[in-house]
């Protein structure tokens, strides 16, 4: 067990690296593998201080976890763009990313609909009664969400309700079998939506 010195110690460090990063002029054009590193090193010590016997060690899960706060980090400084959010579906372990992507095209109109500029809302998700939710309020009787990486942490939480509900969604190889999924549920209230996505994806539909 930590001794009480050690305690103080560490969450004296803590305080230090939060003071300097609130000092810091973010710039992520100029200086992003500088600000990259303050913040794995202040990730790693805020850690290293819940370690026992104070001995800092950063494990494989730990790294990961520290890239993938600072990528979140750094995202909300960006313009959006698909290449981006291929990189959260992948972060998240969303199923079925080409289909999830198709979506995201479909619900906003190739990113140009109200509710995604101003509600940040990639896929037409409504503010949810039961299941887990990063939502923040409501827009035009969707979800909205602080930002529109947020919208793709909830659809993980919505694959993830459904799965925890019974549901068998499979292993993301199929698209063909999620698109039956979308279809039962129903995930959207326009009848030809999983045929949309079909002419979507042969470019068939404006």
């Amino acid at each position: 067990m930590k001794t009480f010195r050690q305690i103080s110690s560490g969450l004296g460090v803590v305080a230090g690296c939060n003071t300097a990063i609130r000092k810091l002029k973010f710039r992520l054009t100029a200086g992003r593998d500088t600000l990259r590193s303050v913040l794995l090193v202040t990730l790693f010590l805020i850690t290293a201080c819940r370690v026992p016997g104070g001995r800092p060690a950063m494990t494989e899960d730990m790294q990961m976890r520290a890239e993938k706060d600072l990528f979140y980090f750094q995202v909300r400084y960006l313009p959006f763009s698909e290449d981006l959010l291929i990189k959260c579906l992948e972060l998240e372990e969303i199923k079925y990313q080409d289909i999830v992507l198709l979506q995201s095209r479909l619900e906003t109109g190739n990113y140009t609909s109200d509710i995604f500029l101003n509600g940040n809302n990639l896929f037409g998700m409504k503010y949810p009664a039961f299941r887990p939710t990063v939502a923040t309020g409501v827009y035009k009787d969707h979800a909205r969400y602080e930002h529109w990486s947020d919208s793709v942490i909830d659809y993980a939480l919505w694959q993830q309700y459904y799965v925890s509900r019974g549901y068998r969604i499979g292993d993301g190889q199929d698209s063909d079998f999620y698109l039956v999924f979308l279809r039962s549920i129903p995930y959207a209230e326009d009848k030809r939506y999983v045929s949309k996505l079909v002419q979507l994806s042969m470019g068939d539909i404006t």
